[in-house]
């Protein structure tokens, strides 16, 4: 395996099976990487999407129980009983905001997001420029597609 930065055909890329031999094979694996890193910037851009839909969902229940019942506006108490013996095994409030199908759903896209990112980092690690560049424009090509309006111009916006 050559540890310096190199154009090459031959190259063996996560698994033993994942070889190039040729021009072909490593125009599908630079294929491949593009179209992994897209699906990074999607998924991450998807758990921005869960997010900011959750709390807008949450705001708006919050904002019907303050009108249906103003004296019970507060954020929810956790009784003192519930929580005392082992708050992770009994069903309690605290149980029931934290396995939430909101919140399983991002740990689970959080993971997968997580392993796209290793892999494309190991790829990045074979030192081949093929691949490397493919990565690069993919996931320039992925935060494009994905992400609006970068929170730094909204911020930019603001200050001038």
């Amino acid at each position: 395996m050559d540890m310096t930065l190199h154009f090459g055909e031959r190259e063996k890329i996560l698994f033993s099976w994942w070889k190039t031999g040729s021009l072909s094979g490593m125009a599908v694996s630079m294929l491949i990487s593009f179209l992994l890193c897209i699906l990074y910037e999607a998924i991450k851009s998807f758990r921005y999407f869960l997010a900011v839909w959750n709390n807008q969902k949450r705001q708006q229940r919050h904002a019907e129980a303050s009108i249906t019942n103003p004296q019970n506006s507060g954020g929810d108490t956790i009784s003192e009983d519930s929580v005392h013996i082992a708050p992770l095994v009994q069903l309690s409030g605290f149980t029931r905001r934290l396995f939430t199908s909101y919140r399983i759903a991002q740990g689970a896209l959080y993971g997968l997001q997580a392993l796209l990112a290793y892999a494309l980092m190991l790829i990045v690690m074979t030192y081949n420029m093929n691949l490397i560049l493919s990565i690069v424009v993919g996931e320039a090509v992925g935060y494009f597609l994905f992400t609006g309006n970068p929170l730094v111009d909204q911020h930019l916006s603001d200050c001038c």
